[in-house]
């Protein structure tokens, strides 16, 4: 006979609802703000080459490279958001939002000092 106390998933316990709601605030806002943001670079981006001393595959790099980074650390904020309520993987979870956080940043770093030198 199976004992009730050794269940493979495992138990609930601890995990309260506000913090489950404080994640998905928190991946909310990230995501929304991660948004505006890129709005705000892709305008900037745009118009990086206005007085068009660039060559036009230099300028397309600049875009897309810069909305690369920022999908990136856009998405960097649901890992982190997860990692309020999954403390199992809260480890996991958070590595991750760092490394996509750190690599979107970079890219998009060097995306924009490479346009301009």
């Amino acid at each position: 006979m199976m004992n009730p106390e050794t269940s493979p998933h495992p138990s609930p316990k601890g995990l309260s609802f506000l913090m489950i709601c404080l994640g998905l605030i928190f991946m909310t806002l990230w995501l929304a703000g991660a948004f505006v943001l890129g709005t705000m670079k892709l305008m900037a981006s745009v118009m990086a080459n206005d007085s068009g001393g660039a060559s036009p595959d230099a300028h397309m790099t600049l875009i897309g490279s810069m909305m690369a980074g920022q999908v990136l650390t856009g998405l960097a904020g649901i890992p982190a958001g997860a990692a309020f309520f999954w403390r199992s993987w809260r480890k996991r979870l958070l590595w991750t939002f760092g490394s996509l956080l750190v690599v979107g940043l970079a890219i998009q770093i060097l995306s924009f000092t490479s346009f301009f030198s």
